[in-house]
């Protein structure tokens, strides 16, 4: 989606419950490169309305560097509802896209579709 997103001017900005150290470890894993902010007392993220309190925590072991969960829960945690948020250069929201599935992130075309009524065609189309 990167294209896309880049046609526009468009800034990405990722949030998250993760530590510091795991955006780091994201971001050279993933090959990241746009900003990742760590908020691990969810405090921006509850500010937003964007909070869940029912995710699942897993009992987890280490085998070198790499963590792995057990096969049962041992409690909840709370953690972001994956939103996209399209906000234009005065920071207003244009639009709110929100899962119902954490699984599932940012949809292309309809990212592409939001792009375009808030903003028409990108800059530089005939």
């Amino acid at each position: 989606m990167s294209p896309l997103l880049e046609s526009y001017g468009v800034r990405v900005v990722a949030l998250s419950r993760d530590t510091p150290q795991q955006v780091i470890e994201h971001r050279q894993r993933d090959g990241i490169t746009f900003s990742l902010l760590s908020d691990t007392d969810v405090s921006v993220i509850e500010r937003f309305g964007l909070l869940h309190e029912g995710a699942l925590t897993f009992r987890t072991f280490l085998i070198g560097p790499m963590r792995f969960p057990l096969g049962w829960p041992i409690g909840f945690k709370k953690m972001a509802i994956p939103t996209t948020l399209l906000l234009d250069e005065k920071h207003i929201v244009q639009w709110i896209d929100q899962a119902d599935d954490y699984r599932v992130r940012g949809d292309e075309t309809r990212t592409r579709q939001a792009l375009q009524e808030a903003f028409g065609d990108p800059p530089g189309t005939p």
